[in-house]
């Protein structure tokens, strides 16, 4: 309990409330501490509020046009309270001093007396009743009689109503304490009626629900317009962002690209600064938010998540070409043939990939290279399931004769051993330009390493611009490897779905 003892004026007056109530002060009527209106001018309407927060009392300003003083000193935020601190409410306004009370009982709405002026003021549901007359020097309590749960209820709700306009239609932060202490009450009052003891705890459950579907409906309501004001952020973000997307489709001019990227970085920014938002509101709404788009952008990030690469916007012209080669490998008569091989030689390529820590998916370049055959040959000389060149096979330490093409030794045909190497040589790429740029990675496999390095010294060393979707949509990298990746991820989205693409039962 806490007690407010008036110092100014011939009459000494005090307040008590529930240690968890919202006491607030000032000469309106739904004040729990009303002073007299027309005596005490240098006090508020809504003047001041004494908390329970934190374990402890806290006196706050609740915009009051005279000042609230603690100890001399006007308070300027939240300030917590501590026995024998004495309040003044307005310059030159009356005094109290704060005192915690444990040794009072639980009491209802305090009335403080005006500091020397009429009688007490009677709060709200208890009008018509005699005033009580203090003697000097004695606590002024309100000596309401035991209100039944109804009152109670209807009283907390109009304190939860009054609390919210006051607030300017925004959530109050006192609905929670309102209702503890409205629950004591009726608790007590239960306690008092022991006859009645098991009826009215029925009616109490059934009471304080109303309380709290009243009141925290309206909060509820605000909270979804706060989801929605977040989700609408996120949207139009997400449109601009296509219409970003979609303009540097058709623009071909260096600068302006450049310029179209910095806007594109600056609306994705945005985007998920609205699901960070959404996050510290609701987690379920901000993982549907984050899961946006249609089923293939669910495809190509379950991938992508893999090698932490994950990435917010995919081109719309990259979408359209992995669904062309979905389309035509799915369509292809010679799938089915792909798709037996791969089975066959899936589990050497599991072993060595998993060996290196590498997700499977990156094994999906030897379907692009050599549809899964060991003996596959290119004009230029790469052979093997994973095509490698003759020079670059001796590199990592493959037999391969100088004569292999009239019939020399040649180990790039050893399935088990030309893998080995492809998931080292693909290994030492993600090395070289890191796990989240796993589709760099791929890229070189077709551009070469050397390739991708001289397009990298031209972009810059920093980490947005060593990015492939970076490079992709400012059209720097060839276009035989802007086709390569997306046919790469469509055999991959394939493999991990054989059922849907008619290769399993």
């Amino acid at each position: 309990m806490v007690r407010l003892t008036h110092l100014s004026g011939s009459l000494q007056g005090s307040a008590s409330t529930s240690p968890k109530a919202v006491i607030r002060i000032g000469r309106g009527a739904d004040c729990d501490v009303r002073f007299n209106a027309q005596m005490d001018t240098k006090v508020s309407t809504h003047h001041a509020e004494i908390r329970f927060d934190g374990g402890s009392y806290q006196l706050v300003d609740t915009g009051s046009s005279n000042g609230t003083l603690l100890n001399g000193k006007r308070i300027t935020k939240p300030m917590k309270l501590r026995d024998g601190d004495r309040i003044v409410f307005g310059a030159g306004g009356p005094e109290a001093t704060f005192a915690v009370d444990n040794s009072m009982q639980v009491a209802p709405v305090a009335m403080p007396r005006q500091s020397g002026y009429g009688q007490p003021i009677p709060q709200s549901g208890n009008y018509g009743q005699p005033p009580q007359q203090p003697q000097y020097g004695a606590p002024l309590m309100a000596a309401q009689p035991d209100k039944d749960a109804n009152q109670v209820a209807r009283e907390a709700q109009q304190k939860i109503a009054t609390a919210r306009a006051m607030s300017g239609g925004q959530p109050s932060g006192q609905t929670m304490f309102i209702m503890a202490d409205a629950l004591q009450k009726v608790q007590t009052n239960t306690t008092q009626r022991a006859s009645q003891h098991y009826g009215k705890i029925i009616t109490i459950v059934v009471l304080i629900a109303l309380v709290i579907g009243g009141g925290m409906g309206a909060v509820i309501w605000q909270q979804k317009q706060e989801l929605q004001k977040i989700a609408q952020k996120k949207d139009s973000a997400d449109r601009q962002i296509q219409k970003i997307q979609l303009q540097m489709q058709l623009e071909s001019d260096p600068d302006k690209l450049s310029e179209l990227e910095q806007q594109l970085t600056l609306l994705t920014g945005k985007a998920q600064q609205a699901i960070g938002e959404m996050e510290q509101k609701d987690k379920g709404k901000a993982a549907e938010m984050a899961e946006g788009g249609d089923e293939l952008d669910h495809q190509i990030r379950a991938i992508l998540r893999k090698f932490d690469a994950d990435t917010y916007a995919v081109p719309p012209i990259f979408k359209e070409r992995l669904k062309f080669y979905l389309d035509q490998m799915s369509k292809s008569p010679s799938t089915k043939a792909v798709w037996s091989r791969k089975k066959q030689y899936w589990p050497i390529i599991q072993k060595e990939f998993s060996a290196l820590g590498m997700p499977e998916e990156m094994a999906y370049v030897a379907w692009q290279e050599s549809h899964f055959d060991p003996f596959a040959q290119s004009q230029v000389g790469a052979r093997g399931m994973w095509q490698f060149m003759d020079f670059q096979a001796r590199k990592y330490g493959l037999h391969v004769a100088e004569n292999w093409r009239s019939g020399g030794l040649d180990e790039r045909t050893d399935a088990a051993k030309e893998t080995k190497i492809a998931a080292k040589y693909l290994a030492d790429l993600l090395s070289e330009f890191g796990s989240d740029s796993f589709m760099l990675a791929i890229a070189s496999y077709n551009k070469g390493e050397n390739g991708m390095r001289g397009i990298l010294h031209k972009v810059g060393f920093r980490k947005e611009q060593r990015d492939f979707w970076h490079l992709y949509r400012l059209k720097l990298l060839p276009d035989e490897t802007l086709e390569y990746v997306p046919q790469i991820l469509a055999a991959a989205i394939i493999g991990n779905n054989p059922q849907k693409y008619g290769l399993e039962p």
